[in-house]
C-alpha cells in the first residue's frame, strides 16, 4: 500500500473520529438517498433484466425493434437490448448487462467495450425532473438538458460504430447457452442478484457521501476549485451543490451538465464493481466517459449562448 493510500485512511477515519455528527449526517443523507430514490426505482429493473437475460435469445428479439440500434451503432440483437435499457434506467444499469453478456458468453469484448462507453448515463426522467427542474429551476430547458447530455453518448456510439472494427459486433465469439425455463428456482435467483446489486450500490452510495461530507467540512466549498471537486464525488449531491453555489449562470450551467455526462466517482465506481469490469475495460470505459464529457461541455456552451442566456 502506498503512502498517499495509508494517509487518505488514517485521514478518513480522523473525519469519522472528531466530527462524528457531519459523517452521521452524510452517511444518513446517503442511505435516505439510496431507499427512497435508487432501491425502488433500480431494483424491478435489475430483477426484470436479469430474467429476461436467462429466458430470451437473440432470435426472440423482434426485428422491428432491435434493427434501427443494430444499424446505427453496429452492435448485436444483445446490444440492441442494452442500449434502450440503458439509456431509460440509469447507472448503472447500461454497465450491469453488459457486464452479464459479456461474461455469458453472448457478445465479444469489442461490443462490450462499446457499450460500456456510451450506455451507461443518467436516466432521463432524473435529468429532467431532478436536473432541470428541482435543482436548476428550469423545466423549459429539461429538453436542451437530455440533448446535451444524453445526445452527447448517442453521438459517441454512433462515432465508434462507424469505426472499420465496429461491424464486427454483432458475431458472438462462442456457442450461445440454451434458454432457461422460467421457475420458481429461476425467479429466486433473479431475486438474489438483483437484491446483491441493490445492496452494493447502496453501499458504494453510503461511502461516497461520507467522502463527499469530509470534503466540505476540510475546505470551503466557496473555492471553486473544491466546489468542482467535492461535486465530482457524486452526482446528486454534486449537482446539488452547483446549482446552489455562486458560480455564475454560465459556470454553472455548464459545470452541471458536465457533471452529469460524467456521473461521478461514485457512478464509476458503481459501473465498474457491478459489472466487473478489469483494468482494460476500466480504461476504456473512463476514456469514454471523458470523451462523452467533454462534448457535453461543447454542446452545453453552444445552447447556453444561444438559448438559455436570452
Amino acid at each position: 500500500m502506498s503512502k498517499k493510500s495509508v494517509f487518505v485512511i488514517i485521514a478518513l477515519f480522523g473525519y469519522l473520529l472528531l466530527c462524528p455528527q457531519a459523517a452521521l449526517d452524510s452517511a444518513r443523507e446517503g442511505l435516505l438517498l439510496w431507499y427512497h430514490s435508487v432501491l425502488p426505482v433500480l431494483f424491478p429493473f435489475l430483477f426484470l433484466s436479469s430474467l429476461a437475460m436467462r429466458l430470451i435469445c437473440a432470435a426472440d428479439m423482434p426485428k422491428a425493434f432491435t434493427r434501427p440500434f443494430m444499424r446505427l451503432f453496429g452492435c448485436s440483437a444483445y446490444g440492441a437490448f442494452v442500449i434502450p435499457v440503458g439509456f431509460l434506467c440509469g447507472f448503472p444499469m447500461g454497465a450491469r448487462l453488459t457486464g452479464d453478456l459479456y461474461r455469458d458468453g453472448k457478445i465479444t469484448q469489442k461490443e462490450a467495450r462499446q457499450l460500456y462507453g456510451f450506455a451507461n448515463n443518467l436516466s432521463p426522467g432524473f435529468i429532467v425532473s431532478y436536473l432541470a427542474a428541482g435543482q436548476m429551476q428550469r423545466p423549459d430547458l429539461a429538453g436542451w438538458f437530455l440533448l446535451q447530455i444524453l445526445g452527447a453518448a448517442l453521438l459517441y456510439g454512433w462515432a465508434q460504430a462507424r469505426r472499420p472494427r465496429g461491424r464486427q459486433h454483432a458475431e458472438h465469439p462462442q456457442k450461445l447457452p440454451s434458454r432457461e425455463k422460467i421457475s420458481f428456482a429461476l425467479i429466486d435467483a433473479c431475486i438474489y442478484g438483483a437484491m446483491e446489486s441493490a445492496l452494493r450500490l447502496g453501499a458504494y452510495i453510503l461511502l461516497f457521501a461520507i467522502l463527499s461530507g469530509a470534503i466540505g467540512q476540510a475546505a470551503p466549498l466557496s473555492n471553486p476549485a473544491v466546489l468542482l471537486f467535492a461535486s465530482g464525488i457524486e452526482v446528486t449531491n454534486g449537482i446539488r451543490l452547483l446549482a446552489t453555489s455562486a458560480l455564475p449562470e454560465g459556470g454553472k450551467y455548464i459545470a452541471v451538465s458536465a457533471l452529469a455526462a460524467f456521473g461521478g466517482l461514485s457512478a464509476l465506481a458503481q459501473s465498474a464493481g457491478i459489472a466487473h469490469m478489469d483494468k482494460e475495460m476500466l480504461f476504456y470505459y473512463i476514456k469514454s466517459r471523458v470523451i462523452i464529457t467533454l462534448l457535453t461541455i461543447l454542446i452545453s456552451t453552444a445552447v447556453f449562448l444561444l438559448v438559455y442566456s436570452r
